[in-house]
């Protein structure tokens, strides 16, 4: 709550100067059909999401349908646009309930997949540091404070991962003391066997290189996002494509907060990216709030109507697979024969 809090104080203190005049004729000069082929490009990042989890689940023994990975991918994002990091827990909930996987076991596999998108990430940022690093000299020297935010992230990150890691051991070692017989004690154990088990999925993955293609494919799909979005708005349709890299790279720090979709702290890291290039601040902010509002309002309304077709697509499968079974039932009964008695009675009767 208190990092949405600085979110929303972010936001208006970015926008408190700017006209709405300006917003407005922003909107209404816009070319929506770079807007319509971001979104396609995010949807389609979400679907190839989908196909590398499924790539993790298939070796805890199961094959989920890719309609349900895709439609529960969909609900993640509107999820951790309602709740910070709860579209997570919310994918697996989806997953379990219409897979019937244990919901452990697929929250071992999303800490995987995350690790893979963080080092992917820092691959990147390392190659664009190793680049160029007057962009990220210039940007940290028109804000001195920035230096200092994403460090105490970073220290804050640490700090929380260490304070789980205690709990976890305490945890570990009070489970072990306890009486053997405990069954609070070995229901806790078989949890975080099928956690570590989900884990370690990436490891036994049935094919790694399409998983790490997979994996740069998404990204490269997030940056085509902000890219073609610039071409809708005129005052950024001049930008290259290695200004998206960079501004994709630095302003994807936002989403190291625990806040709805970056709020507030992704638009001024982009303002401040795009000043660098020489977009004015105005400018600046009207192209981060055209890019920001539309993308979530395309990812609030996929979401949506995932979370309204999943138990539609799922309920027309349990009625087809009936059918189904009782039609190899009735395949597999043998024909029952003749009674004798029967059989007597009309041979008696020709006779």
């Amino acid at each position: 709550m208190l990092f949405l809090v600085a979110g929303i104080l972010i936001f208006i203190y970015i926008y408190k100067d700017l006209k709405f005049s300006k917003i407005q004729n922003a909107v209404s000069t816009l070319h929506y059909e770079w807007i319509v082929l971001s979104g396609v490009f995010g949807l389609l990042s979400h679907f190839i999401r989908a196909l590398r989890w499924n790539l993790l689940i298939e070796p805890l023994s199961h094959r989920p349908r890719v309609y349900n990975t895709y439609l529960s991918v969909l609900v993640l994002y509107l999820f951790n646009i309602l709740i910070p990091r709860g579209g997570e827990v919310a994918r697996c909930s989806v997953i379990t309930r219409y897979e019937k996987i244990p919901f452990t076991k697929l929250l071992g596999t999303v800490v995987s997949e995350r690790l893979a998108d963080l080092v992917t990430f820092l691959l990147i940022v390392g190659v664009l540091l190793a680049w160029d690093m007057s962009y990220f000299r210039r940007l940290i020297n028109n804000n001195q404070h920035l230096s200092w935010d994403i460090g105490a992230v970073g220290t804050g990150g640490l700090i929380a991962v260490g304070i789980m890691a205690i709990v976890i051991v305490a945890l570990v070692v009070i489970f072990k003391r306890s009486s053997s017989g405990s069954k609070f004690r070995s229901v806790v154990f078989k949890l975080l066997g099928q956690f570590r088990e989900g884990v370690q999925t990436i490891r036994g993955s049935r094919n790694k290189w399409l998983f790490i293609l997979y994996t740069f494919l998404i990204i490269f799909l997030w940056l085509m996002m902000l890219y073609v979005v610039f071409f809708a708005y005129e005052p950024t349709s001049h930008l290259t494509f290695s200004t998206a890299v960079i501004t994709f790279a630095i302003s994807s720090f936002a989403f190291l907060l625990p806040i709805q979709a970056g709020l507030g702290a992704w638009h001024f890291i982009v303002i401040q990216c795009l000043f660098l290039f020489g977009v004015d601040m105005d400018h600046g902010a009207v192209f981060a709030l055209v890019a920001h509002t539309f993308t979530n309002l395309v990812f609030l309304a996929a979401g949506t109507l995932a979370f309204m077709l999943l138990p539609v697509v799922n309920q027309r499968r349990v009625k087809k697979l009936s059918f189904k079974e009782m039609a190899a039932r009735e395949e597999e009964t043998p024909q029952t024969p003749w009674p004798a008695e029967e059989s007597d009675h009309s041979n008696k009767t020709i006779d």
